[in-house]
C-alpha cells in the first residue's frame, strides 16, 4: 500500500481501521455518540492509488450501514470534504454529491 495513500487521508483525519477478516482501511469517527464513516476503493478495500474511485460509506455506532456515496478520485473526495468544516457540513454536501450523482 502506498505510503502516500495514508499520509494524504491522514491530513483529512481518517486512519487505519480494521473491519470485517481483518481488512485495514481508512476510517473516521463523525460524532461522540459513535457514527462513523469508512472510505475504500469501489472493490471495499483500503484504496492504493489516489486517481482510482473511492467509496465513502456512513455507518451507525452498532456498526449498521446506513449510506454511501462515489467519488471517482481522491482529489474530488477531498475537494469535497475541505469546502466545509463541520462534521454536518461534511456529511450535508457528500449526501447533496450523492443525491446529483445517482445512477439507477
Amino acid at each position: 500500500m502506498s505510503e502516500s495513500v495514508l499520509d494524504y487521508y491522514a491530513a483529512l483525519g481518517f486512519e487505519e481501521t480494521e473491519i470485517d477478516d481483518n481488512l485495514i482501511v481508512l476510517g473516521i469517527e463523525l460524532s461522540p455518540e459513535g457514527i462513523y464513516a469508512l472510505l475504500t476503493d469501489d472493490e471495499g478495500i483500503m484504496p492504493v492509488n489516489l486517481h482510482k474511485p473511492v467509496m465513502f460509506a456512513c455507518y451507525t455506532p452498532d456498526g449498521s450501514y446506513q449510506w454511501s456515496a462515489s467519488f471517482k478520485n481522491s482529489a474530488q473526495f477531498k475537494e469535497l470534504w475541505t469546502s466545509v468544516q463541520a462534521t454536518e457540513d461534511r456529511l450535508a454536501a457528500i449526501t447533496r454529491h450523492r443525491e446529483a450523482n445517482q445512477t439507477f
